[in-house]
């Protein structure tokens, strides 16, 4: 696969499918939409046709009223012109709006409603000789003659048959009269028209599973590419990170508080939180400080330089830092964790002054 060849292994992401379509550039089988179209026709060709070769004869023989009387041909002439437009008008705009409705459905069913300008803006590919001659005798231009000629030969092929096998049938009624030969007319039309649009479904389906294929092949990307787009639209992971990083440390308090804890419980890599209790401004410990991983680290290094315990309680710094902000109070629930910690810390302190 060429797309190998070039790197590109991975799937097209949805960003990138998103621009190809704004583009203008969507899987689309022509073929699929001629199926429908053709379908449509047939039905409408059935149900209206003998409505229309009716009026057609109605109107046929108001116009030869006048063969016999010359002057009044010239005199009618301008009536009998305006009439022959507005039955011209009258006969084709059901099939003509057959027409315009089936394209739309068979362009609906397949992209959905898209509306761009991308096609008709200039593009100097489209004028490019290299290109124009790439397109021309490209193996997708091959593929597209050997299939149009295929489906020359199968369309040919079922009008003769049909032909053939009703030629008895069209003999017979042309010697009964030359007007009971179109009903049956219609009737072999639309039977071929129906066999037709079975076959061209069958190869609009094949071909729209394969245009979907190529689509999706040619939208192939770069491990590089996907990196890239990730890159542009969450911005560089690192530089995220970072930012993330900072935005966490203000959110978890001024680290230089630290040094006002009475004591930094931790985790004792990940976590850390520096808990106060100052009987003379706090009625409860309070927490000013809590930071995770890389300000943890910071935040153990302030307490050793600052003096202030270290306590390791694994269970206890996991709720702290997911249940307290900092300047919150601890809850009631954590009060006798709290409590043993700071008794702790308390009686250690008075060992000291007291051996001093």
């Amino acid at each position: 696969m060429a797309a190998d060849k070039d790197g590109k292994t991975e799937k097209p992401t949805p960003k990138k499918l998103r621009e190809a379509r704004k583009k203008g550039q969507v899987p689309k089988s022509q073929d699929l939409s001629s199926a429908i179209s053709f379908g449509l026709f047939a039905l409408g060709f059935t149900a209206l046709a003998m409505y229309v070769l009716q009026r057609a004869y109605v109107f046929l023989q108001e116009s030869l009223r006048f063969g016999n009387d010359p002057a009044r041909v010239v005199h009618e002439l301008p009536a009998m012109g305006m009439n022959a437009i507005i039955w011209f008008i009258v006969l084709a705009a059901p099939f003509l709006g057959i027409a315009f409705f089936t394209g739309v459905v068979g362009n609906m069913v397949q992209v959905g409603f898209l509306f761009t300008k991308e096609p008709l803006k200039p593009s100097f590919s489209k004028i490019n000789p290299i290109s124009g001659f790439k397109n021309i005798f490209g193996k997708k231009a091959l593929f597209g003659l050997v299939k149009n000629l295929m489906k020359l030969f199968i369309v040919v092929g079922f009008t003769v048959y049909t032909l053939y096998q009703s030629a008895v049938v069209i003999l017979n009624a042309g010697r009964v009269g030359s007007f009971a030969i179109f009903p049956l007319m219609i009737e072999l039309v639309s039977q071929l028209a129906f066999q037709l649009a079975v076959f061209m479904a069958i190869l609009g389906i094949l071909d729209y599973v394969y245009q979907r294929y190529d689509h999706k092949k040619n939208l192939m990307m770069s491990m590089q590419e996907i990196k890239d787009e990730y890159k542009e639209m969450e911005g560089d992971p690192q530089i995220k990170s970072q930012r993330k990083a900072r935005y966490r440390d203000m959110l978890a308090g001024n680290i230089k508080d630290v040094a006002e804890s009475t004591v930094l419980i931790t985790n004792p890599t990940h976590f850390a939180i520096a808990v106060r209790y100052d009987q003379t401004k706090d009625q409860v410990p309070v927490v000013l400080v809590k930071g995770q991983d890389h300000m943890a680290l910071k935040m153990r290094e302030l307490a050793r330089q600052e003096n202030v315990p270290i306590i390791e309680n694994k269970p206890l710094a996991r709720a702290l830092y997911k249940q307290v902000e900092p300047m919150d109070p601890i809850p009631t629930d954590m009060y006798e964790a709290i409590a043993e910690i700071l008794a702790l810390i308390f009686q250690a302190e008075a060992s000291r002054k007291h051996k001093i």
